[in-house]
């Protein structure tokens, strides 16, 4: 690989959020309609693998402009800033937001009472999509375009179904957003994104009606090769972001990983070397919500952990199993 040269960006995190609706849904129940018939200690072992005991579902009604306003008010407030300082929001979605046209970011601006202040557009990177906009928006506020407001919504709740038990049994509904300006002590230390062909085609959600597409999403590749090719892309892209800032995996704070489920979250961790005090699991709480994970994280390492200026946060991620990234971020 040839060597980067760093493109540091003065860039702060002034303010994050999440939010979750407001069902609670536990996993059991799930696996028992995923798999009807089953014996009880096969049903436990499955419960036991997704190393998931809930996560939060919409309620009927309940739209993703709604969640995603909630987690940007929250992060707006942590910044000390007024929706209306804003000069862009990026609404960030695999799971297609409320609507194809117009973007829902316009309604998130609509429901922070913004009209003709800044420009609103969705964005879609599947899991990887939140680092993807935390990248343009970064580089947007070093062009001089911010405050910029990242938020990033998953209602995967819509699209499952026991037919479909894999996806059915792990995934979640969520949000999370950050607010970034500039500053001149905070920065984006690397930014490494890529696509590959690993799992190209296996791991698809089509809307019903377009070719392809089927009422229900599920996951089409083994469980293993998930696995291997989530590995193999968040490594590469850490030891990517590592080396164009000349540095170690011990000389970084915290870490946080794209979380699809308990167990391959903890692989990860071990089979990278990654001290586990360094990282923030969310995954049995919330179960696995795309390109919500990391950003869900990354809210909850700023309000529940001793993070300090100079503090090197790594964020990485896997998406679809076409999509990988990872940023490296040091503390103003």
């Amino acid at each position: 690989m040839d060597r980067q040269v760093p493109a540091v960006i003065p860039v702060a995190i002034a303010g994050s959020g999440s939010a979750l609706p407001r069902r609670t849904v536990a996993t059991r129940p799930l696996v028992e309609e995923a798999f009807p018939g089953a014996d009880p200690e096969s049903l436990a072992r499955t419960v036991a693998r997704t190393g998931i005991a809930t996560r939060h579902w919409l309620e009927p009604g309940e739209t993703a402009a709604e969640l995603a306003a909630v987690a940007l008010k929250a992060a707006l407030a942590r910044a000390g800033l007024e929706a209306g300082a804003l000069a862009r929001i990026i609404f960030v979605s695999s799971t297609g937001g409320d609507h194809l046209v117009p973007a829902t970011a316009t309604d998130v601006a609509a429901l922070l009472g913004l009209s003709d202040s800044c420009d609103a557009f969705d964005m879609s990177n599947s899991c990887v999509g939140f680092l993807s906009a935390f990248d343009v928006g970064a580089r947007s506020v070093a062009t001089g375009l911010g405050p910029v407001a990242v938020v990033a919504v998953e209602t995967f709740s819509r699209l499952l179904s026991p037919q479909g038990p894999r996806a059915y049994v792990v995934l979640g509904d969520a949000a999370a957003a950050v607010v970034l300006r500039a500053s001149p002590e905070a920065r984006m230390l690397a930014s490494h994104l890529r696509t590959c062909d690993r799992l190209r085609g296996k791991m698809t959600m089509a809307l019903p009606g377009t070719p392809g597409g089927r009422p229900y999403h599920d996951f089409d590749a083994r469980s293993r090769d998930l696995t291997e090719s989530a590995y193999h892309s968040i490594k590469s892209a850490v030891d990517a972001v590592l080396a164009t800032c000349e540095l170690a995996l011990p000389d970084v704070d915290w870490v946080l990983l794209h979380q699809p489920n308990g167990s391959l979250l903890e692989e990860l961790v071990t089979r990278m070397g990654i001290d586990p005090a360094r990282t923030v699991p969310i995954v049995n709480e919330v179960g696995s919500i795309g390109a919500a994970s990391v950003p869900t994280s990354l809210d909850r390492l700023l309000r529940t952990r001793p993070v300090q200026p100079g503090h090197r946060i790594l964020m990485a991620s896997v998406g679809a199993g076409t999509s990988y990234g990872a940023i490296l971020y040091e503390v103003g």
